[in-house]
């Protein structure tokens, strides 16, 4: 592990203000001023929140990334670099050409880093609790690490944690966390997946610590997050955390949302890895009052029933805290981006999880997961009863002549229910899910999807140059 920090790791300050820019500054003076941190000619690292190809809060607040990387610059820093790996695959140049961050970043006197582009970005294989991290060698070599992490809501940890902010220092695909059975355990039981996502958060977390961290509270994203969902809904707090130890910042963090330490599974494991900070006792605080400035917010729903989408039924069974993250976002995200969509699919069950109750009927079903693909795969809904040519009248002397025929019982034939679309994975890939769905639906039935999806594709392989078509797209686009 790599230490980072000569400040004193119990100093945490609340700082409040009707500017972000004070807010910010108000609180690195609590701590003793960024001269405490940041060195002479020293190269800084700022991690931020890079999601979207879309603005804030998805992405980090931009008034309050330039106060500190004014700060950095006051304080004699050789070379700032900023960066973040975005979710989903997207490609930073697609944030970029969107919010035109790298242009702004350098008349700040800063660079931005694009660690999808192979040509300018090496990464040092780090070896952490038997396994092989792919970790950017220029925040390893850089001198100082700062964590600039926006606060929303988190449909797994309640909140976006600094300690997240830290994971999206990997990419993607090394985040990725693998099913692994343990002999004699059972993974829906113990929630397993999200063990091991902890886990791989703290070692990430454990290969450099931050020698600063902000949680920018300024404005808090309540009710579906973080992405900007239909039922989002930004707040005004005006606060902010800062300190050294980001265990702290996130424990100060969560009681200022009246979250305690052990509804925080993340923040227990990191107790018990002696990572930083669990104790608020142990914590000096500096600035505004913590029991004076907690805040009630709405937080993501626990449960993918209470997320209501029209003409869609949910039918859950047991689920890990992998495939419930990921149907999280695929139900928000039908919800905001395909309500035009949905108003003209008349009926369309979702199953989820091991052995979910029957889908409401025998079209439009979409099985979500392997858990809910596996246990389904022998069901009733799998199968429909058609009637056989022979049975079918096709005349009106057939009627005639049929005479005392028509009173025998209908010869039906069973056969296998093609109205199923199965989104398979542990958990699904929400990319490769949205394709499937769209594949089953087609274009001219969810012209709305079709047009998002060609955007976030484009976003993904950056190298394609082809205008997407707007046509068929209308209202809410």
């Amino acid at each position: 592990m790599k230490q980072n920090s000569k400040v004193n790791s119990t100093d945490v300050s609340i700082t409040k203000n009707d500017s972000p820019t004070k807010a910010i500054n108000n609180g690195i003076e609590l701590l003793g001023g960024i001269s405490r941190f940041i060195g002479k000619e020293d190269s800084i690292f700022i991690k931020i929140n890079l999601r979207a190809p879309s603005g804030f809060p998805i992405n980090v607040n931009m008034d309050s990334l330039r106060t500190l990387i004014t700060m950095c610059k006051v304080a004699g820093a050789k070379k700032i670099y900023v960066g973040g790996f975005p979710d989903y695959g997207v490609k930073t140049s697609a944030i970029n050409d969107t919010l035109g961050l790298k242009p702004y970043l350098e008349n700040l006197g800063a660079e931005l880093i694009s660690w999808d582009d192979p040509a300018t970005s090496h990464f040092s294989s780090i070896e952490v609790n038997e396994k092989n991290i792919e970790y950017s060698t220029r925040v390893l070599e850089s001198d100082k690490l700062i964590i600039l992490n926006q606060v929303s809501v988190d449909p797994l940890f309640k909140c976006t944690l600094s300690l997240l902010n830290c994971y999206s220092l990997v990419s993607s695909k090394s985040q990725k966390t693998g099913k692994i059975m343990r002999s004699g355990k059972d993974y829906l039981l113990l929630d397993q997946f999200r063990q091991d996502l902890i886990t791989n958060i703290l070692d990430v977390f454990s290969i450099k610590k931050p020698c600063l961290v902000i949680n920018d509270m300024f404005y808090f994203l309540e009710g579906a997050g973080p992405f900007i969902y239909k039922d989002s809904n930004l707040i005004h707090t005006g606060l902010v955390v800062s300190g050294s130890d980001a265990v702290a910042v996130d424990l100060i963090t969560l009681n200022l949302l009246k979250i305690d330490l052990l509804d925080s599974d993340i923040l227990l494991e990191a107790r018990n890895r002696k990572l930083g900070i669990t104790n608020v006792s142990e914590i000096n605080l500096k600035g505004e009052n913590l029991d004076a400035n907690k805040i009630v917010v709405n937080f993501s729903v626990d449960k993918l029933n209470e997320i209501t989408i029209n003409n869609t039924y949910l039918q859950t069974g047991r689920i890990c805290s992998g495939c419930f993250k990921e149907a999280y976002h695929l139900l928000n995200f039908m919800k905001t981006q395909m309500a035009k969509d949905l108003k003209y699919i008349r009926n369309q069950s979702m199953l989820i999880g091991e052995n979910p109750l029957e889908p409401e009927t025998v079209e439009n079903i979409i099985v979500f997961g392997d858990c809910a693909v596996k246990t389904t795969k022998n069901r009733d809904f799998r199968y429909i009863q058609v009637p056989t040519k022979d049975n079918i009248i096709k005349t009106v002397g057939d009627k005639v002549k049929k005479g005392n025929s028509s009173q025998k019982k209908p010869i039906v034939k069973e056969k296998i229910n093609k109205s199923i679309c199965e989104l398979p994975g542990c958990p699904p890939d929400m990319h490769t899910s949205l394709n499937t769905i769209l594949k089953y639906y087609g274009k001219t039935q969810v012209p709305n999807l079709s047009f998002y999806y060609a955007l976030l594709n484009q976003d993904i392989n950056k190298e394609s140059k082809k205008p997407i078509k707007k046509k068929g797209v209308t209202g809410d686009v």
